[in-house]
């Protein structure tokens, strides 16, 4: 009887395995990027603030940038490689 049992078991772990096996390999692809790596804004403002020491762009309220601001529109900040401040520019 324990013969049978451990061959039964042994059959359903590596059902599980081919069934696990076939599902990563043809169900949707995992998604590998986190929450963090979306963009965080849909639309973009048309006037931004930009330091010439950082690479972000920012609402011009922002309290988080440091140093001396300009204020410009958003398609010369992206144009100059800005990209968009992840906590002042949120959904």
């Amino acid at each position: 009887m324990t013969e049978k049992v451990l061959t039964l078991m042994s059959a359903v772990v590596v059902l599980l395995i081919i069934g696990g096996w076939l599902g990563v390999s043809f169900g949707e692809p995992a998604i590998l990027r986190s929450p963090h790596s979306d963009p965080r804004i849909t639309t973009r403002p048309e006037i931004v603030a930009v330091t010439s020491e950082g690479k972000l762009y920012h609402n011009p309220d922002c309290a988080f940038m440091h140093g001396p601001t300009r204020v410009e529109s958003t398609d010369q900040a992206v144009a100059e490689g800005y990209t968009p401040c992840t906590r002042c520019l949120k959904r």
